[in-house]
């Protein structure tokens, strides 16, 4: 989230609202995402699968990209993959690991609430912040969580990207 994940927000917007327009401050890779996840989506207001990524078609972005599974019990959130800039900023390697890994108890709490909206709402969630929780005060985040469907209307899975920036707007 964070890539729900695990960061203070500074803004925060979740649910998108409307039409699902990104927020002007959006980073180009959270927006090439978004607009892949947009494509994808089944006619109407259905939800993309897990079959319909494919992410051959977004490598550029996969070292910001995490996926992750939303199980019916404990822990609820998994890492299915998570890129290497996210597993650096968490100082471990985060795929197989629980939403929250390496958290403060509160951190990991609230990372684990902005997914469970993101799977209630079904909707994408947009936010920022910066990254003094890990020691780079310096740098600021950009991340976008997205839903994907699963059998019978549930959410299966949660695709997000997060990019790290530095003061001059530019990708760490």
């Amino acid at each position: 989230m964070s890539h729900i994940s695990t960061l203070d927000p500074v803004q925060s917007i979740s649910p998108v609202a409307g039409e699902h327009r990104p927020p002007l401050w959006t980073h180009a890779k959270l927006q090439i995402l978004y607009g892949y996840w947009l494509k994808q989506r089944p006619a109407g207001t259905g939800l993309p699968s897990r079959r319909d990524i494919d992410p051959a078609d977004f490598s550029t972005l996969l070292g910001n990209v995490f996926l992750l599974n939303v199980n019916e019990g404990d822990p609820r959130f998994v890492y299915r993959v998570a890129g290497q800039k996210l597993s650096w900023l968490h100082q471990t390697p985060l795929t197989g690991k629980p939403l929250g890994t390496g958290l403060s108890a509160q951190h990991g709490v609230a990372a684990v609430n902005r997914a469970q909206d993101v799977v209630n709402l079904r909707q994408p969630a947009w936010r920022s912040g910066d990254l003094g929780w890990c020691g780079r005060e310096y740098l600021n985040f950009q991340e976008l969580v997205l839903p994907l469907g699963g059998p019978g209307g549930s959410v299966a899975m949660l695709l997000g990207i997060l990019v790290a920036i530095d003061c001059l707007g530019n990708e760490y």
